[in-house]
């Protein structure tokens, strides 16, 4: 026993009414794209021409250019699990920067000096490790839970404030 073909169940597309996002976003998103590439192409290409001179190194800078290409798609994306990924993504980004920067600090590594992340990423205006904090605090304030659960405590607040004013108000008269 079939049903007939006008009682299956319809389903709606999702639609995102959310505006575009402009300004601030896309500029960290270009920004963040475009260091990571600075990055990712020449030790890319350093990689394949010579495997055998500071391969580490080399994976070191491959790594840190796709996290920050990475973290450039999750800040353009914004939704659950890309911002997921995208903390990991900045959680492994300042480690590196971190980690890499005490290590060619204190001298305690040998041959990190040509890193990205070396001496804080002296070599590249210390963006290496400045780009990821500045990230965590654009994630942080431009989280949609963050920004709903704030909008509907403002409102809460106003209705609770309109509330009293009536009630003062009635008191006096």
């Amino acid at each position: 026993m079939s049903a007939p073909a006008d009682d299956r169940l319809q389903v709606r597309g999702v639609e995102d009414r959310r505006r575009p996002a402009h300004g601030w976003g896309r500029l960290l998103v270009v920004v963040f794209a475009v260091f990571g590439l600075v990055i990712l192409i020449p030790a890319t290409i350093s990689l394949v021409r010579a495997p055998h001179v500071a391969p580490v190194v080399g994976s070191i800078n491959v790594a840190a250019g796709l996290l920050f290409v990475l973290l450039a798609i999750c800040v353009a994306h914004n939704g659950r699990r890309m911002r997921l990924i995208g903390w990991m993504s900045l959680s492994a980004l300042l480690t590196g920067a971190v980690l890499i920067g005490v290590l060619t600090w204190t001298d305690a590594a040998e041959g990190l000096e040509a890193s990205v992340w070396a001496d804080g990423g002296r070599r590249h205006g210390y963006l290496p490790l400045l780009l990821p904090i500045l990230a965590t605090g654009w994630m942080w304030l431009s989280n949609p839970r963050r920004i709903v659960i704030n909008a509907e405590r403002m409102d809460e607040l106003g209705a609770t404030l309109a509330e009293r004013t009536r009630t003062a108000q009635s008191g006096r008269d």
